[in-house]
Order: structure tokens, then sequence, then C-alpha cells
């Protein structure tokens, strides 16, 4: 998948049309880098979890919408709504907030599904 279909489907959320959205379309290749570059540690619990091997993500700060996003599929939709909710910060703080909490339940849902791991515990108050 490219990042172009990723931010086509961010405008289509904050009900914005392609074209006339140069502006958008600069921040875009902005902000998913920093998406990215934020969910990059969930990213690699993801693979490990999943026996993936790990991932090759740029560490550049601008990314041509051309490019195919670096992260697992699983990733898309959390991606979708924060580059929704950065597009709409300025235009309409109710929309990015709402978006925002979308893309914050879809990274928590991705954490919360992850196995865990036992590990032993240190007494380092001498209470037990």
């Amino acid at each position: 998948m490219t990042l172009q279909s990723i931010y086509d489907a961010a405008l289509r959320l904050v009900c914005e049309e392609a074209d006339g959205s140069e502006d958008y379309e600069e921040r875009a290749s902005y902000l998913l880098p920093t998406f990215c570059a934020h969910c990059r540690e969930s990213e690699a619990r993801y693979r490990k979890a999943h026996d993936m091997g790990a991932g090759s993500i740029p560490t550049s700060l601008y990314w041509e919408l051309t490019e195919e996003f670096p992260l697992c599929d699983i990733f898309v939709a959390p991606a979708t709504y924060y580059l929704a909710a950065m597009l709409a910060l300025d235009e309409n703080e109710t929309l990015s907030e709402k978006l925002f909490a979308l893309y914050t339940d879809a990274l928590a849902s991705i954490e919360a599904a992850l196995p865990t791991q036992a590990a032993p515990i240190t007494d380092r108050y001498k209470l037990l």
C-alpha cells in the first residue's frame, strides 16, 4: 500500500477533495514519517510476536506519497486516523479530536492484542 492511499483515505475522513489540497499533501509528507517513528517500537513488538522478522523504516523526515507504507498492514488504520486528525486540526478541532481518539484507540487495540511475557520480579524494597 502506498502512502498516497493512506492520504486519500484521510482526506475522505476530513471531507476534503484531492483537488486544491496541495497544503494537505505537503503536510502529509511530513506527518506520515512522524507517525511511523512514533509507532516504531509497537511495530517491532508486533513483528516479534508474529515471527515476521525485523522491519525497515526510513529515518528521513519527508517521504514522497508514492512510497510504500513501511509498517505492517495492521498500522494502516491508525495511520489514516492520525493523518486525518492532524490535517483537520486547524480547520475543525472537534473533528480532529474525534479522529485522534480513533487513532489512540486503534493503537491501544494493537498493543492489547500482543502477547505478554512473564518476567521475574525483583524485591527492591525487601518487603517479600
